[in-house]
């Protein structure tokens, strides 16, 4: 049994927090893109990315993704 990465969620906390995409890269040292793939679901975030991005956008790293619980795997 174990969590499993969704929908990112990144989009909705920087609308929540009225950031653009370009200063949330900034702010993050990684490019527009990066923020565009993550968005799209095209990438995943580090632990550490997720970290300090939960941190600058004062919200958990848990907010980030819809997690859900998946018994796959269990016998």
């Amino acid at each position: 049994m174990s969590y499993v990465l969704g929908e990112c969620l990144l989009l909705d906390r920087l609308r929540e927090k009225g950031v653009s995409r370009a200063e949330f890269a900034r702010a993050l040292k990684c490019t527009r893109a990066y923020v565009t793939q993550l968005i799209n679901g095209d990438a995943h975030m580090s632990l550490t990315f997720a970290i300090n991005a939960a941190h600058y956008l004062g919200c958990r790293v848990t907010d980030l993704y819809v997690l859900t619980w998946s018994n796959e795997g269990q016998e």
